[in-house]
């Protein structure tokens, strides 16, 4: 299963949500409402975004795919934004909750550069530790990296802060905000109040409208109709990934419903996306997910990082070189007399491993001209430390019967 189609739909969610700049015809106030550039008061916001239902159903992967589609339903993501038009700064902060731990990210910039916090590699610690990885940093490195920040084109190795301001710059060009003075902006503004009348509701101040995988097509096919007209437009590829954008949704996804409710007053936005999909291998994989935004006004000064307060890409990579196994080494790791045996009399993991093993058999009976003699040879004798001798055997006639149709 591709998870690209699934990116693509949550992109997607997103990209409408960041549509709006937080009449006696529903419609016309859902857009009014969605559009409204009296959302400019606002120059922060609030966030959270949740995984309230993750499913798989399907061979590929087999049950490790099904239990980590499981966890991953407790994920979410909040934080908060503020930006600053005076002087074109931003920033946000970010924390993913994952596995019950906390990824917290910050980021800060304005026209010419863009920085990430350190912050975050105290956090990948705590969750590399809560997979029985034990990890640490000296105490005299962590606090080399306290309130520190990076140059995030610095990092992006081949993205120059340049070509990063490019990108930005062509995106402000595109922007869905202040209709008025945007053909985009009126251009999408009249398509959604072209739809269903009495798919949009009202209930005292809040409008509602659940944006159907069709309607979602039509707006980027209205996208890329107007964004045609402007030259940068093929050259930065945009064209291409739209695109491809359109063809994926169309074919790749059995259903994608976004639902939008908008506070007309607080400007406050709720949304509730819903996709689901099947491969060529019937495999099934759906997802729900939610998010909610809640405008504010932010009235300190956005702060940009002094030269002292920034790293290099070098000196983050140094420091980084120096963590270390707690409780372990790494010849602990990589020493092939591990014993494993605890896990033959395990009946779920041996569960697990029946499952890889059909996986791995079914790989070797579709290429056997793949399997020689060096790589049967390799993979009897990593697999002997972990499957039983029932599992042996099948494995092991497999691969002989795979060698003897490669001398035929």
């Amino acid at each position: 299963m591709k998870m690209k189609k699934y990116m693509l739909g949550i992109m997607t969610g997103v990209a409408i949500f960041l549509l709006a700049a937080c009449g006696s015809d529903p419609r016309k106030e859902f857009s009014n409402a969605l559009f409204s550039s009296k959302g400019e008061e606002y120059n922060a916001a609030s966030f959270e975004m949740k995984i309230k239902d993750l499913a798989y159903d399907g061979d590929e992967g087999g049950a490790y795919v099904k239990m980590f589609a499981s966890q991953l339903k407790d994920m979410s993501i909040d934080g908060k934004y503020a930006i600053d038009d005076k002087t074109d700064a931003m920033e946000m902060e970010v924390t993913a909750n994952l596995f019950g731990e906390k990824l917290p990210f910050q980021f800060v910039g304005d026209k010419d550069k863009y920085f990430m916090s350190t912050s975050f590699v105290s956090g990948m610690l705590d969750l590399a530790n809560s997979f029985d990885y034990p990890i640490e940093l000296s105490k005299s490195d962590l606090n080399k990296l306290k309130g520190k920040y990076i140059d995030l084109a610095e990092a992006g190795d081949t993205l120059t802060s340049g070509e990063l301001d490019k990108k930005t710059n062509s995106l402000k060009k595109r922007t869905f905000t202040n209709t008025e003075d945007s053909k985009m902006g009126r251009e999408m503004k009249k398509l959604i109040e072209s739809f269903d009348k009495k798919s949009f509701t009202k209930d005292k101040d809040v409008v509602t409208h659940t944006f159907t995988k069709k309607e979602i097509i039509q707006m980027l096919e209205k996208i890329d109709e107007v964004a045609k007209e402007d030259k940068d437009y093929k050259k930065s590829g945009d064209a291409k990934e739209m695109k491809d954008a359109i063809k994926s949704l169309k074919n790749d996804l059995d259903k994608m419903d976004v639902k939008i409710s908008i506070n007309q007053k607080t400007k406050a936005l709720d949304m509730d996306m819903s996709l689901a999909a099947t491969d060529k291998k019937d495999a099934k994989m759906s997802i729900v997910m939610t998010m909610a935004v809640k405008p504010q006004k932010n009235s300190g000064k956005i702060k940009m990082p002094s030269k002292k307060e920034v790293i290099s890409q070098d000196e983050l990579e140094n420091i980084l070189s120096n963590i270390t196994g707690t409780g372990t080494d790494d010849s602990a790791l990589n020493d092939d007399s591990m014993d494993y045996s605890d896990l033959k009399d395990d009946p779920e993991i041996q569960k697990l491993m029946d499952e890889q093993l059909d996986e791995m058999i079914k790989r070797i009976e579709a290429n056997p001209s793949a399997v020689t003699e060096e790589t049967a040879k390799e993979a009897r004798e990593g697999a002997k430390e972990i499957f039983n001798e029932e599992q042996m055997k099948k494995l092991n006639d497999a691969l002989d019967k795979a060698l003897k149709a490669g001398t035929v």
